[in-house]
């Protein structure tokens, strides 16, 4: 299976950023055949990141939840700055014209958006937790693919 994680976050902006920090430190785990990007923006930009994978998992912060949970596409909103069409929208209009991948979306809960370089330490506890629920989610879907 062709697999992409995708961190989404801005650098700037304290806790937002913890998707971007994920995708990071999966990427030195070296995980195999899962390919790794970091992205800035959503919308029609993360939808056309993803095309061609058989499956791609969207790491992001998500004020409003707690923890490490799996958000469904029509829930997900992004938290970067968007000025295109949502994902949601993105992606259903894609997969029209060309091959998208399932997605799985993994929200980690933070609690405020600030102008910083810096993830608290209260968010910086669920990387490894958001890092272990990734791996499962790749586990199951290769098992799947396995009895296909």
């Amino acid at each position: 299976m062709y697999s992409v994680v995708v961190g989404i976050g801005n650098p700037l902006l304290g806790d937002d950023a913890v998707g971007l920090e994920v995708v990071k430190r999966l990427k030195e785990k070296n995980e195999k055949n899962v390919d790794t990007k970091l992205c800035m923006a959503g919308g029609l930009e993360l939808a056309e990141t993803i095309a061609d994978y058989d499956l791609a998992i969207i790491v992001d912060a998500v004020k409003g939840i707690d923890g490490v949970k799996e958000i469904s596409i029509d829930d997900y909103k992004e938290s970067v700055a968007n000025h295109d069409i949502s994902f949601p929208s993105a992606y259903r209009i894609l997969s029209k014209y060309i091959r998208m991948p399932k997605v799985r979306i993994v929200g980690i809960g933070i609690n405020n958006i600030e102008m910083k370089e810096e993830i608290s330490d209260e968010t910086k506890e669920k990387i490894p937790v958001a890092i272990k629920f990734i791996k499962k989610i790749l586990e199951e879907e290769n098992e799947l693919v396995g009895e296909s």
